[in-house]
């Protein structure tokens, strides 16, 4: 599949000289071993001293291997998987905003979205060592970007939702709670045509994603490390970027997935929260699931339920 460039010739917060390893700790480490120090570190609660186990992770997964650059010149793109019909999702992959699933999370949802005749798009979003708001923001101009090109898709404008996984459903939950459709502030850009474009998805599903930071504080450092090794930054930050304490009651309406056994915490205190503020949702708890279980054959269901209430979502709007 053909992948379409979503900004233009100016990427905000991109720059092209810049040598991420110039900012980034990369420590010598058998791609083995980095992966084991990164998921202890993403799963762990102990406040860690430098981005070396996320910082190496990238390095060995993404930068080393070529999927992303060696400077700070990525180009966020989306891969299309057109079919007939007006509604469309912009997928996110997860991977703790260090490496993306992109097949797992990516390509395979991207088909079972086909299967049952919803048009998709996956995202592929710059991560780490960006910093915030660059993860959410590219989800940001992607809806945008579709629904500027939607008649090029036979779509209807007002059926472009947006749905992630881990730390991609938090990129989605994100674009619309913290940035809510606000311009692009970044120094030196320019906007566009896209950019006067409604950034606000028309729906979204959230699926096993990563709402908050108190259990898992260390994916801060990936959003602001400067201030997160600051012991009297750390609270402001984990206010500043959780789902949980900033979703309002108008933002678009949700689907929210996850597993009764996942070793993430804070989905359900987000779902409570939903419900307290009485914003539209639907949440789906799957029985003892863990994370990450969208293609396990015990819970291949979920798929039909989040494409059901993609219909019931928009034909009631």
């Amino acid at each position: 599949m053909p992948k379409m460039p979503i900004w233009g010739e100016k990427i905000p917060y991109n720059i092209p000289a810049k040598n991420k390893l110039d900012v980034m700790t990369v420590k010598k480490r058998t791609p083995l071993f980095s992966f084991a120090a990164f998921i202890t570190v993403v799963f762990g609660t102990k406040h860690m001293r430098n981005m070396a186990p996320l910082d190496t992770f990238t390095y060995q997964s993404q930068m080393k291997t070529g999927k992303v650059s060696m400077f700070f010149d990525d180009v966020p793109t989306l891969t299309p998987y057109p079919v007939p019909g007006d509604t469309a999702v912009i997928v996110a992959p997860g991977g703790g905003f260090c490496y993306q699933e992109r097949e797992k999370e990516g390509s395979k949802v991207a088909k079972l979205l086909n299967d049952r005749g919803i048009t998709a798009f996956v995202l592929d979003y710059r991560m780490n060592p960006y910093e915030a708001p660059v993860f959410y923001l590219d989800m940001q101009r992607a809806i945008r970007y579709v629904r500027f090109h939607s008649s090029d898709y036979g779509l209807d404008p007002n059926r472009i939702g947006i749905c992630g996984f881990s730390a991609g459903g938090y990129i989605c939950g994100a674009s619309e709670i913290l940035l809510a459709n606000a311009p692009v502030n970044a120094p030196g850009y320019t906007p566009d045509e896209v950019d006067s474009v409604d950034g606000h998805p028309s729906f979204m599903g959230l699926f096993y994603p990563v709402v908050s930071h108190d259990d898992n504080q260390n994916m801060l450092g990936v959003f602001d490390r400067k201030d997160f090794f600051s012991e009297r930054d750390l609270p402001n930050l984990k206010k500043k970027f959780s789902l949980t304490l900033n979703v309002k009651t108008d933002c678009a309406p949700q689907f929210l997935c996850y597993g009764n056994k996942d070793l993430l915490k804070g989905m359900k205190e987000y779902a409570d929260r939903l419900d307290e503020i009485g914003a539209r949702h639907r949440t789906l708890v799957m029985d003892g699931a863990n994370h990450s279980f969208i293609l396990l054959k015990k819970y291949a269901w979920w798929i039909d339920e989040f494409t059901n209430w993609i219909r019931q979502t928009t034909d009631a709007a």
